[in-house]
């Protein structure tokens, strides 16, 4: 099944840079698809840039199962600072962030998206914190597609940030208790 897939695959090794790489996007496909992809210059300077790609794509970690794209959220980008990316008024998501989420859209052509776990990333991008608009990186990220997110009941503050930033229905769960 799926963990096994992932966890035994046979061309895994750990020194492999391209495994479960689902996709690989070229630059000029990205630019072409991506309608943000400017703006981001500002921060991370031309595309590929340095986050998720092999200098030359960028990357698109997953894997495909017939219809259903696994996909791995790309991290923040600012990785000695990440709160940085939710204060600073310049910050933006880096060219990977953004493109997967391109990739999403507009070449799986998902019909929704469903997040696993608690703070994920998507909910922190730079822009208002209420009343998102089109130039705040949530709902640009998102935008239009359905936001599923199953999210532990024991931390409602911050699955209504998801739900308020990302337009994320939340589907809650109970954690397990402790032995």
């Amino acid at each position: 099944g799926l963990q096994k897939s992932v966890l035994d695959d046979p061309l895994a090794s750990f020194s492999m840079s391209d495994l479960n790489v689902a996709y690989r996007m070229s630059v000029d496909e990205y630019e072409k698809l991506c309608p943000y992809a400017m703006d981001l210059r500002e921060n991370w300077g031309a595309p590929p840039g340095t986050l998720n790609t092999d200098g030359k794509d960028l990357l698109i970690y997953g894997k495909k199962f017939g219809n259903i794209f696994l996909g791995v959220q790309p991290t923040f980008g600012y990785e000695g600072d990440p709160m940085r990316l939710l204060f600073a008024k310049s910050a933006s998501p880096h060219h990977g962030f953004a493109a997967f989420y391109t990739y999403l859209e507009f070449i799986f052509k998902a019909d929704c998206m469903l997040h696993f776990g608690t703070h994920g990333s998507l909910e922190f991008m730079p822009g208002k914190q209420v009343g998102m608009s089109g130039t705040c990186y949530p709902d640009r990220l998102i935008s239009v597609l359905p936001n599923l997110y199953y999210y532990a009941a024991n931390n409602p503050s911050e699955a209504t940030i998801a739900k308020r930033r990302a337009y994320a229905s939340t589907i809650s769960y109970l954690t397990p208790p402790a032995d």
